[in-house]
């Protein structure tokens, strides 16, 4: 279930209206509540901020152990030279990092997307996007 932001908002705002009161019952000057409301509502934000941007990786790891095979790294690596007869595009490709054939292998293999791979790898999805393009280049 995803971040209500409007939902999450008036809950702050109710639990404030009722501290406010608080506040002021207790003799609290503006000033104070103030500030204290001020700094209540920049940690809000701060956490607003961390979880409309968090990312549930359940689900990419429940489609990980949904493929039939495991990556292995040694066994990518390996599948460059069983596939590929010619050597200049051989050569091209094992100028390229590691991170870049695994995500071709990634997204032509096992046909996983750029978004997922971006998340597995932990790269930007435009990285792992121009990666893909560049090595579709070299192997045409």
């Amino acid at each position: 279930m995803g971040y209500k932001h409007g939902l999450e908002k008036r809950k702050f705002d109710a639990e404030w209206n009722k501290n406010e009161k608080l506040y002021r019952e207790l003799g609290m000057s503006d000033e104070q509540i103030a500030s204290i409301k001020e700094f209540d509502n920049d940690t809000f934000r701060s956490d607003r901020a961390y979880l409309e941007k968090k990312v549930d990786l359940s689900d990419i790891e429940n489609k990980l152990q949904s493929y039939e095979f495991s990556i292995d790294e040694y066994d990518i690596e390996e599948n460059w030279h069983e596939y590929i007869s010619d050597i200049e595009k051989r050569k091209k490709l094992s100028e390229l990092r590691p991170i870049e054939r695994r995500a071709y292998y990634l997204n032509t293999v096992m046909k996983i997307a750029h978004r997922d791979i971006s998340l597995i790898l932990l790269v930007p999805r435009r990285s792992v996007s121009r990666w893909i393009v560049k090595i579709a280049e070299i192997l045409k």
